[in-house]
C-alpha cells in the first residue's frame, strides 16, 4: 500500500486545487491507499474529501498545516487526526489569519508612509484581503526590497522582512500548537524539516529537534521530495533518537503537481494511531 499525507486543496482557492473527486479518483490511478489533506490554516474541506475517499474505499486523514514559529526559526506544523470542528484547533486558524493579516496591513501602512506604491499588489488586493506574504512579494516585485539570485519574490521578500524586521511577524509558536493538537486529539507533526528557502525555511538541525522533543512534538515529515537522501538519514536517525512519529507527503497543490508516494509501512506508528494497520 502507498500513501501520501500531505495535499492542498480548494480550501486554499488562490494557489491550491484539487477538489474532492478529482484528488481522489487521481489517487486511486497513482495507486495510492491512503491519502491525506493538510491545508493551510484551515479544516474547512475535512469533511467533504474523508466523505469521497469513503465511498471510493480509500484510508484517509484529515490535517490542518499551521504557519509557525519556534525559537526564532519558522516552520509549518502539521496536525493530523484532530477533531476539525474542534474550538481549540479552530481557533488556531482563526489567530493565523488575524495575526497575518493585521501585520500585513501594518507593513503595507509604513510602505506608503514611506512614500512607495505597491501596484503588484493591486489584483491580489481585489480577489481577497492582502497576507504578509503577498506585501512582501510585491516589495520585492516593484522594486523596494532587494532580489535574492534563485530565490522566488516571496521567500526573498519573506526573508528580507525577517531579517530585516523580524518584530512584523507574529506567528503562532509551536508549542502552542502541540498543546492544542493534542487535547484535540490529534498529533502535531512538523512539515518538510528539511527544506531550504533562503532565512525564510531554514533545514532544521540536531539542536531544532531536540527543543522541539522537549515541548511535545509528535512526530518530522521525513519523507518529502525536497529533501536529499542524506537529509532523510539524518531525520530517520532523529525521530528514533526522540521517538518521533514519522509522516510523509508531496505537497502536491493540484492536479499538476505529482504526488510522492511511499509504502504505508514507514508511516505504519502514525496510522496505528487512526486504526490504520498497514502490515
Amino acid at each position: 500500500m502507498l500513501l501520501d499525507l500531505h495535499c492542498h486543496t480548494i480550501a486554499t482557492p488562490h494557489h491550491s486545487h484539487w477538489t474532492p473527486s478529482a484528488l481522489i479518483a487521481a489517487a486511486q490511478a497513482a495507486g495510492i491507499g491512503v491519502i491525506g489533506i493538510a491545508d493551510h490554516n484551515t479544516t474547512s474541506q475535512i469533511t467533504a474529501f474523508a466523505e469521497a475517499a469513503q465511498v471510493a474505499g480509500l484510508h484517509f486523514i484529515g490535517g490542518v498545516e499551521f504557519d509557525s514559529a519556534f525559537n526564532g526559526k519558522l516552520w509549518h506544523t502539521l496536525v493530523y487526526g484532530a477533531n476539525p470542528n474542534d474550538a481549540g484547533i479552530l481557533g488556531l486558524c482563526e489567530a493565523v489569519v488575524s495575526r497575518n493579516h493585521a501585520d500585513a496591513q501594518r507593513l503595507l501602512e509604513q510602505t506608503q508612509a514611506a512614500g512607495h506604491e505597491l501596484p503588484s499588489l493591486g489584483q491580489i488586493a481585489v480577489d481577497r484581503p492582502a497576507n504578509l506574504a503577498d506585501v512582501a512579494h510585491a516589495l520585492v516585485r516593484d522594486g523596494i526590497w532587494p532580489s535574492q539570485t534563485g530565490v522566488d519574490p516571496e521567500s526573498a521578500g519573506m526573508a528580507y522582512l525577517l531579517t530585516n524586521q523580524p518584530e512584523a511577524y507574529n506567528p503562532l509558536s509551536v508549542a502552542e500548537i502541540v498543546q492544542v493538537a493534542q487535547a484535540a486529539g490529534g498529533v502535531a507533526i512538523l512539515a518538510h524539516p528539511g527544506r531550504e528557502k533562503s532565512v525564510y525555511a531554514i533545514p532544521a538541525t540536531a539542536d531544532d529537534l531536540a527543543a522541539l522533543a522537549a515541548v511535545g512534538l509528535d512526530g518530522i515529515e521525513v519523507y518529502y521530495p525536497m529533501h536529499r537522501p542524506e537529509q532523510v538519514a539524518f531525520f530517520e536517525q532523529q525521530a528514533a533518537l526522540h521517538g518521533f512519529l514519522i509522516s510523509a507527503g508531496g505537497d502536491s497543490h493540484g492536479p499538476r503537481d505529482p504526488f510522492s508516494p511511499q509504502p504505508a509501512e514507514c508511516c505504519s506508528a502514525l496510522l496505528a494511531r487512526f486504526g490504520i494497520d498497514v502490515r
